[in-house]
């Protein structure tokens, strides 16, 4: 599955990189390409378990990434955890316009 998200600002090279570095040791991620100001994440699906799942979230939250396109996985089996309304991410994963920080 291809996520494509919108980046915001990075402070440093070295926060770049360290978001580069979190995307690269999560197993599932098969390859991240930039366009512009996107990423291309390709993940898969069969190797992203919920630790996986759970990290990448975390790592996206950091940086202020919108969450929305990871929606998509709150539909399958394995992850409706996702659909927890108590989740530190469920209003930025579900709620229109409601990510902490504007992109």
């Amino acid at each position: 599955m291809i996520l494509q998200i919108a980046l915001g600002s990075f402070y440093s090279r070295g926060d770049e990189r360290r978001l580069f570095q979190g995307l690269e040791e999560i197993t599932a991620i098969r390859s991240v390409k930039g366009v512009g100001r996107d990423l291309l994440i390709d993940v898969s699906i069969a190797a992203l378990n919920k630790e996986a799942m759970r990290e990448l979230v975390a790592l996206l939250w950091r940086y202020e990434i919108p969450l929305a396109p990871l929606r998509a996985f709150a539909e399958k089996k394995k992850f409706e955890w996702l659909n927890d309304s108590q989740g530190y991410w469920y209003s930025a994963m579900f709620k229109e316009g409601s990510n902490r920080r504007q992109v």
